[in-house]
């Protein structure tokens, strides 16, 4: 699918980088809406990639959190 001839003239296909996965083709925005552009596509976060902001912004201290991950209870 991701080379076929109508697919690259849409260019619906992008390269992504991603932390842990490194490069990858991947599809871009389906719809193009003119009055509302949205966003570029980006790669999908790594696991754990966002785990200290979730946690602060539900009230953890950042000593709390140590602990967790001391603990084994997030990911290092």
């Amino acid at each position: 699918m991701f080379d076929h001839p109508q697919v690259l003239a849409e260019g619906l296909v992008g390269t992504f980088e991603h932390s842990r996965a490194g490069s990858y083709r991947g599809l871009r925005k389906p719809l193009k809406f003119s009055a509302a552009p949205g966003p570029e596509p980006f790669a999908a976060p790594s696991p754990g990639q966002h785990t200290n902001e979730i946690l602060s912004g539900i009230g953890y201290t950042a000593e709390r959190i140590a602990e967790f991950r001391n603990l084994g209870v997030i990911p290092s």
